[in-house]
């Protein structure tokens, strides 16, 4: 993380937790705005892909929390991912790339904020009784890798 004895920052290809978080970030800009916050978007900032992309994902997945009737605690998470996450990983990319001195500020913020919120939507998950372990078991599969990265970041 951030060079703070030296002026010129380090090469991000030197630092190389710094690097898994950039790719992290830049994976995730998109899923952030082209899936997981869509339907909060205007029409004219959508694309069909998006929609076709979350079709698949409900279709396989079975996640109840985008079905009718979603939990008005997970819409405030999804206007946290729009208005937090969305914001803070384009600058992210931007700050690991420059090894700015803010990022591990950041990154523990982001971590325990991300944590938070997936550990709460694991443990609802699991009580859901209208799916089967299987179905349960293969949504933990997507979700349970955030709470692993989440926890690193914020080490």
């Amino acid at each position: 993380m951030a060079n703070l004895t030296s002026s010129s920052p380090v090469s991000l290809w030197r630092r190389k937790r710094d690097l898994i978080y950039f790719v992290f970030f830049v994976i995730h800009i998109p899923i952030v705005f082209l899936v997981d916050t869509v339907h909060f978007l205007p029409s004219f900032l959508t694309f069909q892909f998006s929609y076709d992309v979350r079709d698949y994902y409900f279709t396989t997945y079975q996640d109840k929390f985008f079905e009718d009737g979603t939990p008005g605690w997970f819409i405030f998470f999804n206007l946290m991912e729009l208005y937090y996450h969305g914001p803070l990983s384009i600058w992210a990319v931007w700050a690991l790339w420059k090894d700015h001195p803010m990022v591990p500020v950041h990154l523990l913020i982001f971590g325990l904020q991300t944590f938070i919120t997936t550990i709460v939507c694991l443990i609802e998950m699991m009580g859901w009784e209208d799916r089967t372990a299987s179905q349960k078991q293969n949504l933990l599969s997507l979700w349970i890798d955030d709470v692993g990265y989440d926890s690193q970041i914020t080490a």
